[in-house]
């Protein structure tokens, strides 16, 4: 076999690696979808829920308000955005230290609303841009 043979067969063996982790992580810590809103840790497109607390994206950043909530309560992420955005725990990729706020893509305009149960103080950020970040407090 020629270099450029072998450097091409790594290539493929390095790209399956890859795409096996991702959906090996996928299933472990799942992303919430916009359907239901009876299980614990749910997501909704609908802006009519009330929620405890509300996450507001506007582009630049996160605004929280207010900084904490309780165990049980509701979070509500809202993009006011004009494109979209992917809220997701920390750290950036993996989302591991929190999976309830793992709940992936927020369409401009939309909003998103879901259950918080475990307490701690946990961070978030939009994996489209890992810079823009926030933390919330459930107690």
């Amino acid at each position: 076999m020629n270099k450029t043979a072998k450097i091409i067969v790594a290539g493929i063996v390095v790209i399956v690696i890859a795409v096996a982790a991702v959906l090996v992580m996928h299933k472990k810590y799942p992303s919430t979808s916009s359907s239901s809103s009876s299980s614990s840790s749910s997501s909704s497109s609908s802006s009519s829920q009330p929620a405890d607390m509300t996450i507001t994206y506007d582009g630049n950043g996160f605004s929280v308000s207010p900084s904490k909530v309780k165990a049980g309560g509701t979070v509500k992420v809202v993009n006011n955005s004009q494109s979209d955005m992917n809220f997701d725990s920390d750290p950036h990729p993996v989302h591991t230290d929190e999976p309830e706020l793992n709940v992936g893509e927020v369409a401009p305009g939309q909003s998103k609303t879901f259950t918080v149960t475990k307490t701690g103080t946990w961070g978030f950020h939009n994996h489209l841009d890992p810079s823009q970040h926030g933390s919330l407090t459930v107690n």
